[in-house]
């Protein structure tokens, strides 16, 4: 090949790479990110024009300068000591990721800016490499990523928190008691539970109306915010429950003055509208270590000694014990007996006779439940009936011993008793039932039974539980229905001879604590002659409960008390045993049981108002 053919063939290869230099530098030139060209020390020696327009430099003012100068914010930027000895490391991870900063413009605005890195050569020599950095304004993708980050902190915290106090919530709870260095904390003993219960609380939401109940569950939380140490945690765990997980580093003794810091902070008055609210508060406490072994544990046996302190007056705080958790689980036990005997029709009623002491004879009875448990056999209301009411079971057994009560009478009838008249107790749950006495008239109805031989007893401490009103609107409904209705266990309630003058009721059962005395204490003589004696003003009869001696009696026969009942005279029985007994009395040429005139089936008008 001659010299000449070379430079022939030379001339069009320079003429493409000056063409494809010129194409380089338009597509460059043309870019829409910026485009900077360094050298290994940092130095700017070329950008494009959508690198001017990011920073709102030319290349003229950035042209033999390092972009840390005047790129970075002054809180970050580095010192110009540090600045100067910065030099590129061909072998830096830089070169292999997207780098995401906070840049500032000419005009002292901020953006995002997102870089790439790119090492070049243009020879051999390492004098030849060049660094080549791509940026781009992310701004807008940042800030619209950070508001979902914010929304998602948001989203866990609203999941996590209660609305209302911004405490802790039962999901937060159960998390927190389940990482690996709490549970590490239980198995070292050095932690704790205060369950935190607000006394009365339904009394400041129906007194002060809801306003204040949420402005009281604020302030409780406040107090708990207080007090709660830096690796504690404070919980709203629901209504007016809250709990404080404690950090005990010191062991469980730190738990007590812990609790006192809690009472002491609750005990300040918190002003409601120019209205003083005093917060008292009940607490149960269980250290790790205290027959439990994890957070779960540890809550339920708080439970148990705040169930305890509620149980001895409030406002005060219990420890857990081994004999308060024997006392848990019989209540766990007796309350899944309870729902099991409800399910599966496990009451029955037994029946004790009323006596009228004017002629002697029997003139009804009062029906009374009975709960045929499988293991313990037979059970007086005493041993289940708080329980039943504190699982909404109450009115449930109630209406089930209506149903038998009114079984048991119709039965009585065809026994040939057709006289005998049905005391039925019943709790202010079944009073505050609307549809009772369509239901009891329904009862009646179907069993061909009339209403006036009923006598529906509501206890005198009913009243006492702030629901007098209902409880008045609900012996209205009953008496236009035609039954009768007693106010029972007369004389354990604190204003019981007002109840007398508030509630048109037909008659009254005296206490047995007030029969008891009769024989040992005079005024007690003179108090429950002066009660009969008003009833009798005031056309109510009077049954004596809790009659057992021949001397009782005869007392209660010279104030003229008009019926008796008690063991004295017969105990509660099953009705097939009732009926026997009274066909016993029936039959005996002499006096019956216990000196007590013979009793026949004769009709026996039924003790209520005087005619």
């Amino acid at each position: 090949m001659t010299h000449q053919d070379t430079d022939h063939g030379t001339a069009p290869a320079l003429a493409c790479a000056d063409a494809g230099a010129a194409l380089f530098h338009r597509i460059v030139a043309g870019a829409h990110d910026g485009i900077v060209v360094q050298d290994m020390d940092a130095r700017i020696e070329w950008v494009n024009p959508a690198c001017e327009r990011l920073y709102g430099w030319t290349l003229a003012d950035m042209h033999g300068r390092k972009p840390q100068e005047f790129v970075l914010p002054p809180e970050v930027r580095p010192t110009a000591e540090d600045i100067a000895r910065f030099r590129y490391d061909p072998d830096s991870a830089l070169f292999r990721r997207y780098q995401l900063g906070r840049h500032i413009r000419r005009d002292g605005s901020t953006f995002w800016n997102q870089q790439g890195f790119a090492l070049i050569a243009s020879g051999p020599d390492p004098r030849d490499r060049r660094v080549v950095i791509t940026c781009r304004d992310v701004t807008d993708q940042v800030s619209t990523e950070m508001a979902l980050r914010q929304v998602q902190v948001d989203l866990r915290h609203a999941a996590h928190h209660d609305d209302l106090t911004g405490l802790a919530n039962r999901k937060r709870l159960a998390e927190h008691l389940d990482a690996p260095d709490i549970r590490a904390e239980i198995a070292r003993g050095r932690l704790g539970v205060l369950v935190i219960d607000i006394d009365k609380f339904k009394d400041i939401n129906d007194t002060l109306g809801h306003g204040a109940g949420d402005r009281t569950l604020a302030h409780v939380a406040h107090a708990l915010a207080r007090v709660a140490g830096p690796r504690d945690l404070a919980c709203r765990t629901g209504g007016d429950e809250f709990l404080l997980v404690c950090a005990l580093p010191d062991g469980a003794a730190a738990l007590d003055a812990r609790a006192g810091e809690v009472l002491c902070a609750l005990g300040q008055p918190l002003m409601w509208r120019d209205q003083t609210i005093r917060i008292g508060a009940s607490i149960g406490a269980c250290a790790a270590g205290d027959g439990a072994t994890t957070g779960e544990e540890m809550i339920q046996c708080a439970d148990a000694a705040l169930y305890d302190a509620k149980a001895r007056g409030r406002g005060r705080m219990i420890h857990y014990t081994a004999n308060l958790g024997r006392a848990q689980r019989a209540r766990q036990t007796l309350a899944r007996d309870l729902r099991e005997a409800v399910s599966h029709d496990q009451f029955t009623i037994h029946l004790q006779p009323q006596l009228s002491l004017a002629d002697g004879r029997i003139c009804g009875c009062e029906a009374l439940i009975r709960w045929n448990h499988p293991q313990r056999g037979l059970l007086a209301p005493a041993a289940f009936l708080d329980a039943a009411d504190g699982l909404g079971l109450l009115a449930d057994i109630d209406y089930r011993s209506m149903t038998m009560a009114l079984d048991a009478l119709r039965a009585l009838d065809e026994a040939g008793y057709p006289d005998l008249t049905m005391s039925i107790n019943v709790s202010a749950a079944i009073l505050a039932d609307v549809n009772y006495p369509g239901l009891l008239d329904w009862a009646l109805q179907s069993r061909g039974l009339n209403p006036g031989r009923i006598c529906i007893e509501v206890l005198e401490t009913t009243i006492l539980d702030g629901s007098g009103a209902d409880v008045m609107s609900a012996v209205a409904r009953l008496k236009r229905l035609g039954v009768r209705v007693a106010l029972d266990d007369f004389g354990t309630g604190y204003a019981g001879l007002s109840h007398m003058a508030s509630f048109e009721v037909d008659a009254i059962k005296l206490d047995r604590s007030m029969i008891a005395r009769l024989e040992q204490d005079p005024r007690n003589r003179v108090i429950v002659r002066a009660i009969i004696r008003l009833c009798g003003l005031l056309r109510m009869s009077v049954v004596a409960e809790g009659v057992e001696t021949e001397a009782q009696r005869a007392m209660l026969r010279r104030a003229n008390c008009p019926v008796i009942q008690g063991y004295g005279l017969a105990r509660p029985m099953p009705l097939d045993a009732l009926i026997g007994w009274l066909r016993t009395r029936a039959a005996a040429p002499g006096p019956g049981p216990a000196n007590t005139p013979t009793a026949t089936a004769r009709p026996v008008p039924a003790p209520g108002r005087a005619r």
